[in-house]
């Protein structure tokens, strides 16, 4: 049973598991080099900032969960919900950076 749900659904579950990572980093250590990189520009509101990227990366990782459980039941209703979700996510993220840059 496991190693069926891991063939159908691994990917997902890694990637979710992988955002909720970086979001604990954000949102705990306040660890914005994380995502951004070295060199990058301080935002001008790093508590802001970290709180709302990391809102970011959970909300992308409940979809990466979500995603997981639809492939399971059928594939395409999990793609469909899958690119919903990258371009609400797009358009937050780049609200976010305007807000804060």
């Amino acid at each position: 049973m496991l190693g069926q749900i891991m063939e159908q659904a691994g990917i997902s579950i890694l990637v979710g598991c992988v955002c909720l990572y970086f979001a604990y980093r954000v949102m705990i250590l306040k660890d914005i080099k994380s995502i951004r990189g070295k060199g990058k520009p301080e935002p001008k509101d790093k508590e802001g900032y970290c709180r709302d990227t990391g809102r970011l990366l959970v909300f992308f990782g409940i979809g990466s969960f979500i995603m997981g459980a639809l492939e399971m039941i059928n594939p395409m209703a999990a793609m469909i919900q899958m690119v919903l979700w990258l371009v609400i996510l797009f358009v937050l993220w780049k609200k976010v950076h305007e807000k804060y840059f």
